[in-house]
């Protein structure tokens, strides 16, 4: 029985680490999405999103960009922070899972809705990238992509409770992510966004059973920008 008292201490902590950072305020949930992989890119969609901080009337939230270190990875990535919270007078509920999972409803159910929550950054830090592209005239050509690159993605499928978190007001989440987009050492103004949409998947009832899908933006955030100071790793010294 001692021992088992003296074990209850450490593993309160190790549980408590899984969903809260150093510092962080016990009302927080945080999300660790930094080994999620990126999903295909979307095209130049309504990216890049807007420079004025704030919240769309659909979704009363304050978006804040948090970098904790600065230090850019060999890929030159940084780990950021997406802190979202609820500053509307009613309760919200966001998507929190980092797996998009089947399009498939779960039984006896035929239809389902699936929130995307999308973060992602802009700043004049962000490395340009290219494609290598064979042209007719059998030359390579290398093309600058301007498809936009995401951050993070949060997902919540109608029939499954856990794959959503409720925010009372004043409430917060923490998404912790990597950028995925490669920055350039030096001191930047980095922007943070949100974009919340719903997705209605349903049946098609015909001889050759397929799904459907139509999409509906509910909303967008925006943060206030911040200057941070990027750096590359110093070598250990030996």
């Amino acid at each position: 029985m001692d021992r088992l008292k003296l074990l209850a201490g450490p593993m309160a902590l190790l549980f408590a680490s899984v969903s809260l950072l150093p510092g962080q305020l016990h009302d927080q949930f945080m999300v660790d999405a930094t080994r999620q992989l990126a999903p295909p890119a979307r095209g130049r969609g309504p990216f890049p999103g807007s420079a004025t901080p704030g919240h769309s009337a659909d979704l009363p939230i304050r978006l804040d960009l948090l970098i904790p270190t600065g230090e850019l990875k060999p890929d030159g990535t940084v780990l950021i922070d997406f802190r979202i919270t609820n500053i509307g007078s009613e309760l919200i509920t966001l998507p929190v899972s980092i797996d998009q999972g089947s399009f498939l409803p779960q039984p006896p159910d035929t239809d389902f809705t699936l929130d995307i929550l999308t973060l992602w950054l802009t700043s004049d830090a962000i490395r340009d990238e290219y494609l290598e592209v064979k042209g007719l005239d059998g030359q390579v050509h290398r093309l600058k992509t301007e498809s936009p690159a995401t951050s993070a993605e949060l997902y919540g499928h109608s029939d499954d409770p856990q794959n959503f978190r409720a925010l009372a007001p004043n409430q917060s989440i923490i998404v912790h992510a990597s950028s995925r987009v490669a920055l350039q050492p030096g001191t930047h103004s980095l922007t943070a966004h949100a974009e919340l949409a719903r997705e209605f998947i349903g049946s098609n009832n015909t001889s050759r059973p397929s799904r459907h899908a139509t999409t509906r933006l509910i909303g967008t955030g925006d943060s206030e920008p911040q200057t941070k100071t990027l750096s590359t790793a110093r070598p250990t010294a030996r």
